[in-house]
């Protein structure tokens, strides 16, 4: 089997890169042409391991454990339907790239990870990634959605399971138009909150919108009242808050106590679910975007809510989803391709179209693996907050609701326009 046992050779691709290991990740470029040849081709995939980097601490902690989550209860899903044993090692990036990038070569190396994924900040899952493709090791982005992921930083062997900023900015972007005429965005100042600012400006103006004033936040952050003041005397009619993880949180109170919710349209692009611990503050929001959520009414996405409420500690939101799409796609691709080797799982992939449980969650709507990109076009959904009387707390947190749903073919930019280059 590629990657776990080559029984033809008695060689793996892993132990080749632990051989190598000590040459540290600089010594280990230029050489995947080489280490690729050792695996992939070999026997069954009946067995196994998962690299999964991912953030365990600090402040996106909350939504890398809950993407774990979601990975784990794939691997029961697996186990029954596909009878594959499979283990999950961990890594925690810290929010480092350089961390992010040792932790992903650890496990490759000395753990026996036959693909890798994980990450929560784009910024740590471009380094990633890059460090995967030239060491041909599959990985899965779960929860990154800068475009650059699938636009000018791709690589070869890397495939998005969630949506890029584009997708999402698309998404939002006609009811935020439809809103207001005047737009004001904060957003975070790394990878992520850069492309989701040129995405939503992009978008807006194409509807005849402006965009009268930005502002770089940094990350993280705990006093936001500078640029929610400048985006109080900028005079916008709507103010779109592009702020990451538990930061909106912040953002979005400090907000509420300055009032500026009374005179402006609220809208964000991506909807995280577990980032509103107050009804007051979830009830002000007026459109956002969302890959998945609780808000998402159909039988197969409310069991999966019900078994993310039972078996996770946070209530079910989008990360739960995006582990299990990561780890349902990444499986099913090695045992399609009976191998874990890069090039056999990227044939196993490019053009897939996705027929599993993941895509009943979403309701049923079409989804493939991209060719041109390796990104999972996917539906997205419109979101809009529930009134705070009918906010569900039980069996689990329902504060949303889907108001529309997009077909990824209609929210994805076309390959051309996104810059990937393999």
């Amino acid at each position: 089997m590629g990657g776990t046992n080559n029984r033809g050779t008695g060689t793996s691709r892993r132990t080749a890169l632990k051989t190598l290991g000590a040459a540290g990740v600089a010594g280990l470029t230029g050489l995947s042409g080489c280490l690729g040849g050792l695996g992939g081709g070999g026997g069954g995939t009946d067995t196994l391991t998962v690299g999964y980097t991912t953030s365990l601490s600090g402040p996106f902690a909350v939504f890398g454990e809950s993407a774990l989550d979601g990975a784990k209860l794939a691997v029961e899903d697996l186990k029954d339907e596909l009878g594959v044993d499979i283990e999950i090692k961990t890594g925690d990036t810290k929010l480092e790239p350089s961390t992010g990038v040792s932790r992903m070569k650890k496990l490759v190396t000395e753990d026996g990870a036959d693909f890798t994924m994980g990450a929560v900040s784009s910024s740590v899952a471009l380094k990633m990634g890059e460090w995967a493709s030239q060491n041909e090791v599959v990985y899965f982005p779960t929860g990154a959605h800068s475009d650059a992921l699938t636009g000018s930083g791709c690589s070869k062997y890397v495939f998005r399971p969630t949506t890029s900023n584009s997708m999402l900015a698309a998404t939002i972007g006609e009811e935020m138009a439809n809103q207001a005429d005047n737009w004001y965005l904060l957003y975070s100042d790394y990878s992520w909150g850069q492309t989701a600012q040129a995405a939503v400006t992009r978008i807006l103006e194409s509807q005849g919108k402006t965009v009268v004033g930005k502002s770089a936040t940094p990350f993280p952050n705990d006093d936001y009242a500078p640029y929610l003041n400048e985006a109080k005397s900028a005079d916008a009619d709507g103010i779109g808050m592009l702020v990451a993880g538990l930061d909106l949180r912040k953002a979005t109170n400090q907000l509420l106590a300055k009032g500026m919710h009374e005179d402006h349209v609220l809208a964000m692009h991506q909807l995280e679910d577990a980032v509103y611990n107050d009804k007051k503050a979830a009830s002000v929001l007026d459109a956002a975007g969302q890959v998945w959520g609780p808000g998402v009414d159909n039988s197969a996405s409310n069991d999966f809510a019900t078994r993310v409420a039972e078996n996770s500690e946070t209530s079910p939101y989008v990360r739960h989803y995006l582990g299990y799409v990561s780890m349902d796609q990444a499986v099913r691709a090695a045992v399609r391709a009976d191998s874990s080797g890069a090039e056999e799982m990227r044939s196993a992939l490019e053009g897939h179209e996705v027929t599993s449980p993941a895509k009943d969650i979403k309701g049923g709507e079409k989804m493939y693996w991209r060719e041109g990109d390796h990104q999972l076009i996917q539906p997205t959904f419109s979101m809009e907050a529930l009134p705070e009387g009918d906010m569900q707390d039980d069996p689990y947190k329902r504060w949303f609701t889907a108001t529309k749903t997009f077909a990824g073919d209609d929210v994805a930019r076309s390959v051309a326009d996104t810059g990937c280059s393999f």
